[in-house]
């Protein structure tokens, strides 16, 4: 998340009713008390980033008791807070975020995730709607509101948000894999397949998306490429059970029935393979042979 400069506009301004002369002696000392915030605030980011969350909360604390109206220290508390199971919190944090600045379309999209786990799905609607109107290239949101719409069964409408938040964002995988799924469910696979590549070239080691683009190669014919995607899935850490049986698949119709026979029998050897993957395997050995 790029850091904003919070209020230092409005500094300036008051310094400049105060008097020209006190508006050029207080500019460098605003500047320098900005930069050291921003140094905090990647501080903070860089300690979340490492998983050391106490050390940068408490450093966005510090921000926050310095600077009450830093939108971002408040607003990236409130994710923590969400985070960690602290609603209450987390709304407080957001609303502080807004009193700061009432158009920061990212707290609007947060109060939308919050108000969707309290239930609150007409509230959440509205402050996705929110987050889009104030900035259109709010990619978290428009995405947001294609899985409420989804859920509630309009799949036109979820197809139209979902395609909003990839077009907002091209590197967007979650919104290219959920479009991608939805389109699938309608037999609509060669729309399909351009979502999936695009969402492989963002995220090359996102096994969700190659073990699912695979399955749409297969579902094509294309069994080749379908095989060189499940073993990616697979190098990429998938935990997907039925991707042995899948592979074992592409394997016997490219005539590798040795490569085949043994994705087959690690299922079948495995006393924690899934009972659904283990049948299809139970099956598909027959076909193998010994």
């Amino acid at each position: 998340m790029s850091v904003t400069r919070v209020g230092l506009g409005r500094r300036v301004r008051a310094a400049l009713v105060a008097g020209p002369l006190l508006a050029l002696a207080s500019l460098p000392a605003l500047a320098a008390g900005e930069a050291v915030v921003d140094e905090r605030f990647r501080q903070a980011e860089q300690a979340l980033h490492e998983g050391r969350v106490a050390d940068g909360q408490r450093v966005l604390e510090g921000i926050l008791k310095a600077d009450p109206r830093n939108r971002d220290a408040a607003n990236l508390l409130g994710n923590l807070a969400l985070a960690q199971g602290r609603a209450e919190e987390a709304g407080r944090y957001y609303d502080q975020a807004l009193e700061a600045d009432p158009l920061f379309a990212e707290t609007y999209n947060n109060l939308g995730v919050l108000a969707l786990q309290r239930g609150q799905v007409s509230q959440a609607m509205t402050m996705f709607q929110t987050a889009v109107r104030i900035d259109p290239a709010r990619a978290e949101a428009w995405y947001n509101l294609g899985r409420v719409f989804l859920a509630a069964g309009k799949v036109a409408e979820a197809e139209r948000h979902l395609r909003r938040a990839a077009e907002a964002d091209p590197g967007h995988v979650m919104a290219r894999q959920r479009l991608a799924v939805l389109l699938i469910g309608q037999k609509r696979g060669d729309e399909a397949v351009p979502l999936l590549e695009q969402a492989v070239q963002a995220a090359p080691e996102d096994p969700a998306v190659l073990f699912l683009l695979a399955t749409v190669r297969d579902d094509q014919g294309e069994t080749g490429k379908a095989r060189d995607l499940y073993l990616k899935a697979r190098t990429a850490g998938s935990a997907n059970p039925r991707l042995p049986v899948y592979l074992a698949e592409a394997y016997l119709k490219l005539g590798q029935r040795a490569e085949a026979a043994r994705e087959l029998q690690a299922v079948l050897k495995d006393p924690k393979a899934d009972p659904k993957a283990r049948e299809a395997a139970e099956a598909l050995s027959k076909k193998v042979g010994p």
